[in-house]
């Protein structure tokens, strides 16, 4: 006789089966997830062929943008430079010049070549003026500055002891020596000075530069001996402006022109 325990209510049911459970004995396997379609890759059209023509334009404008981007930089620069310049004066602070004799001269302002037939249009060209600074060291004396023709500084010297400028160890003058008096007629008193200025302090002397021999010349007032003052010596150019406008305008061109190369290279020619 079969005993049925008793069993709490709906212990009797089994859970409904799995919607994956496979009947005993099935060896079929399971169904797996779909497999995923790799995608199509979409159509990027024709790829640019590079000619000759397209590697040469590539090439010309880099070697164009060198000399482009130099050129605006020192149109820049120079117009920087200017601005920043006292008066539009580029300046330069000389150590002391100084001599026991009766004058302190600077032969020959230019290079033999500007006085050749070919040349003298450059100075006017660039308009250049040239200022002296000049402040005597000895208090007793009233300073003189001057500039005048080399023949006629060289006339008004000759028998005089002095020094004569050579050369500029950075800016510590070089000097070769001339013996002879140490008096001369006083500088304030001969009248082939194409600029001067004297007195007592700071002497300014602004000269418009003129093709040829020319030389300064420092002295003490009187003509007497034992000379010595600080220099500064400034020079303005009526050129730089113009000079730095034509850099920038091609240098502008320079650099559009080879970037439109470059990018006309580096784009190519896409077939139909």
């Amino acid at each position: 006789m079969t005993t049925v325990l008793d069993r709490p209510d709906g212990a009797d049911q089994l859970p409904p089966p799995s919607p994956d459970a496979r009947p005993v004995g099935d060896t079929t396997f399971a169904a797996g997830p779909p497999a995923t379609t790799p995608p199509v890759p979409t159509p990027t059209g024709p790829r640019p062929r590079r000619s000759g023509w397209h590697i040469a334009a590539i090439v010309v404008g880099a070697v164009m943008l060198l000399p482009g981007f130099g050129a605006l930089a020192g149109g820049t620069g120079l117009l920087i430079a200017q601005a920043a310049a006292d008066d539009g004066f580029f300046d330069v602070t000389l150590d002391r010049v100084e001599s026991r004799g009766v004058a302190v001269t600077t032969v020959d302002l230019w290079d033999q070549s500007a006085d050749d037939e070919g040349w003298p249009w450059v100075l006017d060209w660039l308009d250049v003026d040239v200022r002296l600074r000049v402040d005597g060291a000895r208090t007793t004396d009233d300073v003189f500055v001057g500039i005048a023709r080399t023949d006629d500084i060289e006339t008004y010297l000759a028998g005089a002891r002095h020094s004569e400028v050579t050369g500029f160890d950075e800016r510590t003058p070089e000097y070769r020596q001339s013996f002879g008096t140490t008096s001369v007629v006083a500088p304030v008193d001969v009248d082939f000075w194409d600029a001067s200025a004297t007195g007592a302090g700071e002497q300014t002397l602004t000269w418009e530069a003129q093709g040829g021999d020319w030389s300064v010349v420092v002295m003490n007032a009187d003509g007497s001996a034992d000379v010595a003052a600080d220099v500064e010596v400034g020079v303005h150019s009526g050129a730089i402006t113009p000079i730095s406008v034509t850099m920038l305008v091609v240098g502008g061109i320079l650099v559009i022109g080879g970037t439109v190369l470059i990018v006309i290279g580096a784009r190519g020619r896409r077939d139909d």
